[in-house]
């Protein structure tokens, strides 16, 4: 179970375990089969076009114009969730930001109440640091990347008004199509937040605001919270907090909780991202520890690290 201090900070040993060249590091390499060749291509060698070519126009951004209000914004993220993480504001058809959870959340705990989503535009919430290449990128830079900003989402430009997006499901499609034997025990442990049913909302708006934080842990419970679960709740029930008075004061209680699917800790990488490519919520525990999106990037990526 996991314990009202997180996991285990077992990091380094864990890496040591997967990626020392001196053991086994070749079988843990990860590589894809390329689509338009059939090779077999290593990470630094695969574009991203090589493995998924049709979801560039079958992804495209999901995006909202710099003068929509922050209504508009929270309401398609509740809506796509399944599909992205992050809107992209247009300005004269080009990316000019985005607009993921965080940000929302950002603005909630600033102004708690209907005027944040009425009379705020999305420029006034936007994070302008965003990542953008064009589809023959390598897949090995766009990971790197991803990893710098901190976020599962990227822009991929595929002529000059066109654009698709990288996100969450995007890697994990990529992670399903990996070859590897790296088991999701294998993966490094790293520490989850907790929360107490009682603890105000305020605290769980500035936790998951933390860049590293994807979603809180119920204290002693296999249940979890996250940035959608506030945000629709926010959209849905209460109204975009109309007629809510002091709603960070609120506690936790207030939101409907869910479970991370429980699996084996012996499922390889490849089948545990086939598992989360088809849950709204794609997060997974064993009996030791959560996974997330993130997890899967890190796991991808980790050969920029030899």
């Amino acid at each position: 179970m996991i314990n009202n201090l997180g996991f285990s900070d077992n990091w380094k040993k864990n890496i040591n375990k997967i990626f020392n060249k001196n053991s086994n590091s070749k079988n843990h390499q990860i590589s894809f089969n390329s689509i338009n060749s059939g090779k077999n291509l290593a990470l630094t060698e695969c574009l991203f076009d090589d493995l998924l070519p049709y979801s560039l126009a079958s992804s495209p951004i999901s995006s909202i114009n710099s003068e929509d209000n922050v209504w508009i914004a929270s309401s398609m993220y509740s809506r796509l969730s399944q599909t992205t993480d992050n809107l992209v504001v247009l300005d004269n058809e080009f990316p000019l930001g985005i607009i993921g959870g965080r940000e929302i959340l950002k603005g909630v705990l600033k102004n708690p109440t209907p005027y944040f989503f009425h009379d705020v535009l999305s420029a006034e919430i936007m994070n302008r640091k965003f990542y953008i290449d064009t589809r023959f990128a390598k897949l090995e830079k766009l990971l790197e990347q991803m990893k710098k900003m901190k976020r599962t989402f990227a822009i991929i430009q595929n002529s000059k008004t066109s654009f698709s997006a990288i996100s969450i499901r995007e890697i994990l499609e990529i992670g399903a199509l990996c070859n590897t034997n790296i088991k999701i025990c294998d993966l490094p442990e790293r520490k989850i937040k907790v929360f107490k049913r009682d603890d105000p909302i305020e605290y769980l708006l500035s936790s998951l605001l933390d860049e590293e934080t994807d979603l809180l842990m119920l204290e002693n419970e296999s249940l979890f919270i996250d940035h959608t679960t506030i945000i629709e709740k926010i959209t849905g029930d209460l109204n975009f907090l109309k007629d809510v008075e002091n709603f960070l004061e609120l506690n936790a209680s207030v939101f409907k909780l869910a479970n991370p699917k429980l699996i084996p800790d012996k499922l390889t990488l490849s089948e545990v991202c086939k598992m989360m490519l088809y849950m709204k919520h794609p997060y997974v525990m064993t009996t030791e520890q959560v996974f997330t999106p993130r997890d899967v990037l890190q796991a991808l990526s980790l050969d920029l690290l030899n």
